[in-house]
């Protein structure tokens, strides 16, 4: 018998439009031995709940389960696990597109790589089309590398795992806004094994009022925190993470101005770079690196990120 898969996923207050891709392009895989869990976390949203309810009545391979109040992504999700009786679990946000086959390719990667842990390349979208395709590191060592050198490099969406580990790692843990990154350094210092496909199975829709764009100097904050305590552990083996973290950060109306304004400025010299505007991109970055800090961190992430991409190309090529 196929190995039973369990999707999670968790909708707030996304468009109807957005869900309705979203649930049709999981019920419309290649790969039909599922189970959807959806967590509705706004108890107020009727519109999402009669949508969900509807689908349900039509195939029994959907649960949805619905918070008695707003409760966030990490507690949805982590409540989506608990009702999960899949082989294997992946994960799927309610504004993103998985491709047809993007199931069953995941499956037989993780299977033919002996890997625990997976994700892919994916198209990002805005309401004018896809404007970027990612160029994800591949290999375990590499993303390890990446992940020591400040920034995950499997986009959350796309997890596709056995369902041990997240039994095993008890799950997600409180890392607001970073919970996918905190995730992946537990699943390593664990001695799991990660990769990406080269493959694109998701289409993720780039929304610039969601939650992460709107705290993006907590996620700068938490990430940097992770990056810290992830490094520890690659020294000591152990991995100590202070539940109070969040909670206890302080950020001065000074500093989330600053950050702002990078925000902008970096936001602005990509677009110029796209542009072709080689002149205007060197001067916003400057300003940038002037407003903020941070830009040279991005900048130094970037760099290594080339770096390791360069290598492990090289390194996959000899291999053959």
């Amino acid at each position: 018998m196929k190995a039973l898969i369990s999707i999670i996923m968790s909708v707030y207050n996304e468009k109807q439009e957005w869900i309705q891709d979203s649930i049709e392009s999981i019920l419309k895989q290649t790969y039909q031995n599922i189970e959807f869990i959806i967590i509705i976390d706004n108890p107020n949203n009727s519109v999402a709940t009669e949508l969900i309810k509807e689908y349900a009545k039509k195939d029994n391979r959907i649960k949805y389960f619905i918070n008695e109040k707003n409760k966030g992504l990490i507690y949805s999700l982590n409540k989506a696990l608990q009702y999960a009786n899949g082989d294997y679990i992946a994960r799927m946000d309610a504004d993103d597109i998985s491709h047809k086959n993007r199931l069953e390719k995941q499956l037989n990667y993780l299977c033919d790589n002996n890997l625990d842990l997976i994700g892919s390349n994916v198209n990002l979208f805005n309401e004018n089309g896809i404007f970027y395709i990612t160029n994800k590191l591949l290999t375990h060592k590499y993303i390890v590398k990446l992940l020591k050198a400040g920034t995950i490099g499997i986009v959350h969406p796309t997890f596709f795992a056995k369902r041990d580990i997240f039994i095993k790692l008890n799950g997600y843990k409180n890392a607001f806004h970073v919970e996918d990154k905190d995730f992946l350094a537990r699943v390593i210092c664990n001695n799991f094994k990660v990769g990406n496909m080269k493959n694109i199975s998701l289409d993720c829709r780039y929304n610039n009022q969601s939650i992460t764009k709107n705290n993006a100097i907590y996620i700068n904050k938490m990430g940097k925190y992770i990056t810290n305590i992830f490094q520890k552990c690659t020294r000591i083996k152990q991995y100590s993470f202070d539940e109070k973290y969040y909670d206890n950060l302080k950020i001065s109306k000074e500093e989330l101005t600053s950050f702002n304004q990078k925000q902008i400025l970096m936001a602005q010299a990509r677009e110029s770079l796209n542009n072709k505007k080689y002149i205007t991109f060197i001067i916003l970055l400057f300003k940038a690196i002037f407003s903020s800090r941070s830009t040279l961190s991005s900048i130094k992430i970037n760099l290594y990120f080339k770096v390791f991409k360069i290598l492990e190309d090289i390194e996959l090529r000899l291999s053959r």
